[in-house]
């Protein structure tokens, strides 16, 4: 069973609509920009992640020449 973010209410699982029946809260929008501020600190922590291990190799932490 699915629920409303803001009403907490039970929405069939059938129940395609992208607004809540009870509250009418856009089901795909609500607290958007909390979450895509989530999705940047995940990413920008992958990218740190990712930068370390790169450092690690041989071929890639040394600085490149200029030509």
């Amino acid at each position: 069973m699915r629920k409303c973010p803001k009403c907490d209410r039970r929405l069939s699982p059938l129940y395609f609509g992208t607004a809540c029946k009870y509250c009418g809260v856009d089901l795909l929008y609500y607290h958007f920009d909390e979450r895509l501020e989530q999705d940047a600190q995940k990413a920008a922590a992958q990218q740190e992640n990712v930068q370390r291990l790169l450092r690690k190799l041989p071929f890639y932490g040394k600085k490149r020449d200029s030509r």
